[in-house]
């Protein structure tokens, strides 16, 4: 994998914005009694919807197109009620370990899981970093075990 100064920059912005997701809704949660993750999930899904509705009609044409080939509306469903599934318990786990820990910690687990999901890709599909990416890699899982340690200690 090759250092793409344009990647880089989106993904840092993609984590910076979750990241500030995950303060607001936490800070919401707190200050809105009787708010659950479960309301936080719903009023997130809704409000995206501002977003995401007119960027999904600019591709209705082409949708359309792909539907009417033939086999496509089966093949369609095979692959998107496991990613509607997936994607519903993947935003529920981290809303409910946002307000069960801390937007922190929901951080770093999910450096965590994108620190297994790196090695995955390099030992299953034989993908190679450049020495950049190795740093990240090794950065991410130092992070994580300074935050583990931290943490440990605070509570003992």
């Amino acid at each position: 994998l090759d250092f793409d100064p344009l990647g880089y920059g989106l993904a840092l912005l993609a984590a910076a914005c979750q990241s500030l997701f995950l303060v607001l809704a936490r800070h919401a949660q707190d200050r809105v009694p009787g708010l659950t993750h479960l309301d936080l999930l719903y009023y997130t899904s809704f409000y995206s919807m501002a977003l995401y509705v007119p960027l999904a009609l600019t591709e209705l044409a082409e949708v359309s197109h792909f539907l009417s080939q033939p086999g496509e509306p089966a093949r369609l469903l095979i692959f998107l009620v496991p990613y509607i599934l997936f994607g519903a318990a993947l935003n529920f786990t981290t809303f409910w370990c946002t307000s069960a820990n801390s937007p922190l910690a929901t951080a770093v687990a999910g450096s965590a899981k994108g620190v297994l999901s790196t090695l995955i890709g390099i030992f299953y599909f034989t993908a190679l970093l450049t020495p950049i990416g190795w740093l990240g890699v090794v950065g991410n899982t130092l992070g994580g075990f300074i935050y583990a340690a931290a943490q440990l200690a605070k509570k003992g």
